[in-house]
C-alpha cells in the first residue's frame, strides 16, 4: 500500500473515531436529559396529584380519587397512574397500553431508556392510607431522541465527508514532491537525468530533492566526461588533426571492412587527391599555409563529394581519399573536374598561385572480394596517368579485371512484386554463449536463381526510392515467420530512417507497427542515419518505445559525432562498426576507444554488440574491454530464416 493511502486511511479511521466517539457522546446526553425530564414529569406529577387526592381522601369513597386520576391521565402522557393502600394492594390503576410507533426497533434495543417510577403518600388527615405511582410515557422521549439522532447522524456525516475529502485534498498536495521524487528515482533507474524543479517547500522533503538533484547532476557530469572521453579518444586514434578527416589508420580499418564479402557492403567508388609540390609551398610560406590548403581542400572534397555512407580520410602529407559506397566511378566526373577547378582559388588566398602547385586526381571502382594490393596499386596507377597528363589533371581508372558493380542488373521493382526478396539470419550470441536475438537480412533471388546479398542490390534501391516499400515488406515476411514459430527469438530489422522522413511512410510504419502488437522485434538504423536526421531518429526510438520495441543504432563507432546524443536518443543497444573489430586485437587506441564506449554506454545501460567477429581473439579482445554480445562469421554464416513467409516463395 503506497505512502498516500496509508496516510488517508489513517487520516480517515482518526476522523471517524473522533466523530463516532463525539456521536456516541452527544447522543448520551440527550438521552440522559430526556430521562431526567421524564423523571421530572412522573414526580411533579405524582406530588401535585398525591396532594389533590389527600384533600379527598376516603378510603370508604375511592370514587373521587378515581376521578381525579382519570383527569390528570387522560390530559397527559403517562405510562401508568397507580393508587394503592397500605397493604400494597391496588385501589385503582391507569396504564397506556399505547406503544411506541414510527421508531426502528433496533433503535429502542440499542438505547435503552427506562422512565422512573414517582410516587406520593396519600393521607387522611395524619393518617397515611395508601401510595400513588407516577412514570412517565417514554414515546414522545424516544421519538425526539431518534429525531435528534437522525440529525447528529446527517450533520456529522456531512463533517466527516468534508473532513476527509480536505485530508485526501491536503495529504495528496503534501506528497505530490514525494510524487516527483519517485519519478526522478524511476528516471534514474532508467538513466535518464531529470532535475526536480521548483523545490518543495516542505523542509524535509526540500533536503532529500536537494540530495537527489545533485545525485542527477553528479550522475549526468559522469556520463558527459564518460562521452567526452570516448570523443577524445576516438579523435586521438582516428582523426586527422590537421583537416579534421580520418587518418591513415581509420581509413586502413574502414576499407578493410568495405572489402570484407562478408559485411554486406555495396561496391562503390574511391578518390583520391594528390597534391603535387606541397614541399615547395611549405618551403616558400612556411607549414601553415600548407597546412591550410590541405584543410580547405579536404572541406571541399567532403562538399562535392557528400554522400550517404562517404568516407573521407587524409592518407599522408599529400594525399586525401574518399571512399564513396554504392556509387558508380563514371558518375563522379562532374565532381572531380569541380574540385580540379577549385585548385587555382585555393591557391591564390594563399598568394601561391605562381608556384609550382597542382592537384592529381584518380578515381576508381572498388567491389566486396577485391584484395587491397589490387585496390592501391588500381590508385597509384591512376595518379601516375594523371600525373602524366599535367597539372590538374583527372583519370578515371577501369581495371580490365574488375567491373563496376554497384548496379544491380535487374528491375527491383518488378523483384518486390514477383516477391523474391528473403529473409537470412545471423545470431547474436551472448555472454552465456547463447543466442539473445537474431539480426535478419535481406537477400535477392535474381533471375538465375542466385541469391545476391544486400550490398548487391541495395544501392540500386535506394537510387529508385524503394527503401520504404522494401521495409514494409521485411516486416511483413517477419510478422509472418513470428506467427508460425513458438517461442521465437527477437528479430532485428534494418531501416532506412531517410525513408521515414516522409509523411506518407512515417504514417504507414505507425500503422504496421501497430499491427504488429507483441511481436519480439528490435529495429536499428545506422549511426550515421541517426546523426544526420536526429528528430526522425528520435520520434522512431520513441515510437517503438511507445509500441513494446527496442531500438539500436547500427554502424556505431565510426562516425564522428558528439555522443551525448545518447543521453536523449536512449537506443536499448549499439553494434560496432565492423572496422573497429578489423583492428580490435593489435591497435592500442582502439581498444581504448571501444573501452570508452563501452563505460559510456554502462552508465545509460546500453548494450554493445561487436559485430563482423571471425576469430577467437577478436571476441577475447573485446571481453577483456567488457563487450559481452558478438555477431559475425565466427558463429556461422548467414542463413535463411528457418520459417519463411509463404509470400515470399516462388511465383
Amino acid at each position: 500500500m503506497s505512502l498516500n493511502k496509508q496516510m488517508v486511511l489513517f487520516m480517515t479511521t482518526l476522523f471517524l473515531v473522533v466523530l463516532i466517539g463525539t456521536f456516541i457522546l452527544q447522543l448520551n446526553s440527550t438521552r440522559q436529559f430526556l430521562a431526567n425530564q421524564l423523571a421530572s414529569h412522573a414526580q411533579d406529577t405524582a406530588t401535585s396529584l398525591g396532594l389533590s387526592l389527600t384533600s379527598v381522601a376516603d378510603p370508604e369513597d375511592p370514587s373521587t380519587m378515581e376521578t381525579m386520576i382519570n383527569a390528570v391521565f387522560d390530559r397527559g402522557y403517562y405510562a401508568h397512574i397507580t393508587l394503592r393502600d397500605r397493604d400494597e394492594q391496588i385501589i385503582y390503576q391507569r396504564r397506556n397500553p399505547q406503544t411506541i410507533e414510527g421508531i426502528p426497533h433496533w433503535f429502542i434495543r440499542a438505547v435503552a431508556m427506562e422512565a422512573p417510577e414517582s410516587h406520593a403518600l396519600i393521607q387522611s388527615g395524619w393518617i397515611p392510607i395508601g401510595e400513588l405511582t407516577v412514570q412517565s410515557h417514554p414515546g414522545y422521549a424516544y421519538s425526539e431522541l431518534w429525531q435528534t439522532f437522525k440529525q447528529l447522524l446527517a450533520w456529522f456525516a456531512l463533517v466527516a465527508l468534508i473532513a476527509i475529502a480536505l485530508a485526501i485534498s491536503a495529504i495528496r498536495l503534501m506528497l505530490k514532491p514525494l510524487q516527483r521524487m519517485e519519478r526522478q528515482a524511476q528516471a534514474i533507474v532508467k538513466k535518464e537525468y531529470i532535475l526536480q524543479d521548483p523545490l518543495p517547500k516542505t523542509h524535509e522533503f526540500k533536503q532529500v530533492v536537494h540530495a537527489m538533484n545533485a545525485m542527477v547532476e553528479k550522475m549526468k557530469v559522469v556520463f558527459e566526461r564518460d562521452a567526452q572521453n570516448a570523443q577524445r579518444l576516438q579523435k586521438l586514434a582516428y582523426e586527422d588533426p590537421v583537416t579534421g578527416l580520418s587518418n591513415r589508420s581509420h581509413f586502413d580499418m574502414n576499407i578493410a571492412a568495405m572489402l570484407d564479402p562478408q559485411n554486406d557492403a555495396p561496391s562503390g567508388s574511391i578518390v583520391m587527391l594528390h597534391i603535387e609540390g606541397l614541399k615547395t609551398l611549405n618551403d616558400r610560406l612556411g607549414y601553415m599555409a600548407g597546412d591550410k590548403l590541405i584543410k580547405s581542400l579536404g572541406k571541399q572534397m567532403t562538399q562535392v563529394l557528400a554522400h550517404d555512407g562517404a568516407f573521407f580520410a587524409r592518407l599522408n602529407g599529400t594525399d586525401l581519399i574518399g571512399l564513396i559506397p554504392g556509387v558508380r566511378a563514371h558518375t563522379l566526373n562532374d565532381p572531380v573536374n569541380a574540385l580540379l577547378s577549385a585548385m587555382p582559388g585555393l591557391l591564390e588566398e594563399l598568394q601561391a598561385d605562381d608556384l609550382p602547385v597542382y592537384l592529381n586526381i584518380t578515381y576508381i571502382a572498388y567491389h566486396p572480394g577485391q584484395t587491397r594490393s589490387e585496390l592501391l596499386s588500381g590508385l597509384d596507377y591512376g595518379l601516375q596517368q594523371a600525373s602524366d597528363a599535367g597539372p590538374n589533371q583527372a583519370f578515371c581508372h577501369t581495371p580490365a579485371s574488375g567491373q563496376d558493380r554497384s548496379e544491380a542488373p535487374y528491375d527491383l521493382q518488378v523483384a518486390l512484386d514477383e516477391k523474391r526478396f528473403l529473409l537470412f539470419q545471423q545470431p547474436v550470441i551472448g555472454e552465456t554463449h547463447t543466442t539473445t536475438h537474431l539480426e535478419l537480412l535481406v537477400r535477392l533471388r535474381d533471375r538465375n536463381d542466385t541469391t545476391r546479398s544486400a550490398g548487391f542490390f541495395m544501392p540500386a534501391i535506394q537510387e529508385l526510392g524503394l527503401q520504404a516499400r522494401l521495409d514494409h515488406y521485411v516486416m511483413q515476411l517477419a510478422q509472418t515467420y513470428l506467427a508460425q514459430t513458438q517461442d521465437p527469438l527477437s528479430l532485428d530489422i534494418n531501416l532506412s530512417l531517410p525513408a521515414l522522413a516522409s509523411p506518407a511512410n512515417w504514417q504507414a510504419f505507425i500503422r504496421q507497427l501497430g499491427e504488429l502488437g507483441q511481436a519480439p522485434l528490435a529495429f536499428e538504423v545506422s549511426e550515421r542515419a541517426a546523426t544526420k536526421a536526429p528528430e526522425t531518429a528520435q520520434a522512431l526510438a520513441d515510437a517503438l518505445r511507445q509500441n513494446q520495441k527496442r531500438f539500436g543504432l547500427d554502424q556505431f563507432g565510426s562516425h564522428f559525432t558528439q555522443m551525448s546524443y545518447l543521453q536523449t536518443l536512449r537506443p536499448d543497444y549499439l553494434k560496432l562498426d565492423a572496422a573497429l573489430t578489423k583492428a580490435i586485437e593489435k591497435d592500442t587506441q582502439t581498444q581504448q576507444y571501444v573501452q570508452g564506449l563501452v563505460e559510456m554506454c554502462q552508465s545509460l545501460d546500453i548494450d554493445i554488440i561487436a559485430t563482423s567477429v571471425e576469430t577467437e581473439p577478436q571476441i577475447q579482445a573485446f571481453k577483456a574491454l567488457g563487450v559481452q554480445q558478438f555477431q559475425g562469421y565466427y558463429f556461422g554464416v548467414p542463413t535463411p530464416l528457418t520459417t519463411q513467409a509463404t509470400g515470399a516463395g516462388d511465383d
